[in-house]
């Protein structure tokens, strides 16, 4: 169903064009004057309009309103309806952008047909008008400077790939699983010539060998069990683009003997078939393991090595990039703040130490997800200790080094103790924890990590908290209730 807009002054002719089209479950709007019919055309976006070239009273407004529309919306097709002493003013609209005239009187069934054509035109033209600015987004996103680091090993990164992204040459991203090669091959891809054209990602280690195979090249009808008809493999469907082959370690022997063939020659054969077909598509690897050991394995083909690897770009780890932790981590707020249409909370700097105390398994989408929690869990403008993952305090609690600030250390086991603390006092199994033995047990810790920070010397770790030693001492004994002495 679309919505046409009728500018035509003869209300026989409008009631004529209202049934008809209707019946094909068209909406239809009308207009008696081409100023009406204008302010229809910018409040309703229709996608065709028949417009009177004679209206009203033997003046030429349609073409004035065809002026006004294509200025509006140059997507938008006019078809022109002219009276047979008109023709000339007919000739005139189609060079002004009309899409088609007709001549009154006229056939329904020939009207019809060119509301068709006109119709589908539009929509062709929505669909390149949609893929274009689809494009230009992408664009958009995936500059490089929307890649976010700071560091010496990403500026190292991006040269790189500012180099490499406008030619054909193969890369090989290598990473562990987290750092973004997906982003980079992305980010390769819209800043190239073949920008405007297909980006394919394919998960080598996703599929056996031969689902992989049909999914590469495709198959012809019938090649095996299951294949009921003919399928266009991922390399076609990235002609004249880029396709990207992630985890292709885990492509098995055989599959890598065809890989080699299409990169050498940039013919593929489709499972099944005896013809060879012709493909233009530039291919970015990646892997998380380390191809080197597949070498030695025979795992892996040399001369596949050699050919994907022309390029390769390292993507560091972010336990080695933890200068951009701070911004990675304000990035993702940010966006997570702006999808749900909210402030983004700060990160304090307790909070910040122990984010890049964190030696991140998970690298950066495992920070992605660490700060969409928080965001989620924040119940202020600031994210608390307690709005992060128990792993990341549990583990940065064991492993943040001695010479740390006491801040930093004491908060993390201030956010597990609050953690173990609820679990052990509010379980239900026995009587609660007394808030002063609670206190007792915050203060306690904290003066041992100023102690320990303090390389053991305990008169300095009380100078560094502003107290005397005797105070230390004091504190350090156990609670007077316990029946304890020191």
């Amino acid at each position: 169903m679309a919505k046409i807009l009728i500018a035509e002054d003869d209300p026989s002719m409008v009631s004529v064009l209202v049934d008809v089209l209707k019946e094909l479950n068209h909406e239809v709007i009308a207009a008696n004057t081409a100023e009406r019919a204008f302010d229809l055309v910018r409040q309703h976006a229709p996608s065709l309009v028949l417009a009177d070239i004679e209206m009203p009273e033997g003046q030429p407004k349609g073409l004035e309103l065809l002026r006004s529309v294509k200025e509006h919306d140059r997507f938008i097709p006019v078809i022109v309806l002219t009276g047979y002493a008109t023709k000339e003013r007919a000739v005139a609209a189609l060079r002004a952008g009309a899409y088609d005239f007709i001549e009154k009187p006229f056939r329904i069934d020939e009207l019809l047909k060119r509301v068709e054509h006109a119709l589908a035109q539009h929509q062709a033209m929505q669909a390149l008008r949609e893929n274009a600015a689809l494009k230009s987004q992408l664009r958009d996103k995936f500059r490089f400077d929307n890649i976010i680091g700071s560091s010496p090993r990403m500026e190292t990164v991006y040269r790189m790939m500012e180099r490499v992204a406008n030619t054909d040459a193969t890369v090989l991203i290598l990473g562990e699983s987290g750092t973004g090669k997906e982003l980079v091959a992305k980010a390769l891809h819209y800043n190239s010539r073949r920008a405007a054209m297909p980006f394919v990602a394919v998960n080598c280690a996703a599929l056996p060998e031969h689902l992989l195979e049909s999914e590469l090249f495709g198959h012809r009808k019938g090649a095996f069990t299951g294949a009921a008809f003919d399928k266009v493999g991922l390399f076609q469907h990235a002609d004249g683009g880029t396709i990207f082959l992630d985890e292709i370690g885990s492509m098995a022997l055989g599959l890598q003997s065809k890989l080699l063939r299409f990169l050498q020659d940039h013919e593929l054969r489709r499972v099944g078939d005896t013809e060879t077909i012709k493909v233009d598509v530039r291919v970015i690897a990646a892997t998380n393991e380390p191809l080197q050991k597949k070498l030695e394995e025979k795992l892996f083909r040399e001369d596949l090595y050699y050919r994907i690897s022309v390029i390769p770009i390292e993507l560091p780890p972010l336990r080695e990039r933890v200068s951009d932790i701070p911004l990675l981590a304000q990035f993702f707020l940010q966006t997570i703040a702006q999808r749900n249409g909210t402030t983004p909370p700060t990160i304090p700097e307790d909070v910040m130490r122990v984010l890049q105390a964190y030696p991140w398994p998970g690298n950066v989408r495992e920070l992605q997800n660490a700060m969409e929690r928080a965001c989620t869990l924040c119940d202020g403008n600031k994210i608390a200790l307690h709005d992060l993952p128990e792993r990341i305090l549990q583990v940065v609690g064991k492993e943040l080094p001695q010479s740390a600030p006491v801040a930093a250390s004491t908060a993390v086991n201030d956010a597990l103790a609050e953690k173990a603390a609820a679990a052990a006092c509010w379980s239900g199994g026995g009587a609660p924890m007394s808030l002063k033995e609670f206190l007792h047990q915050q203060e306690v810790r904290y003066i041992e990590q100023a102690i320990a920070a303090a390389g053991g010397d305990k008169e300095k770790a009380a100078a560094q908290l502003g107290i005397s030693i005797a105070t230390l001492y004091r504190k350090l004994a156990p609670l007077p209730s316990e029946g304890a002495t020191v």
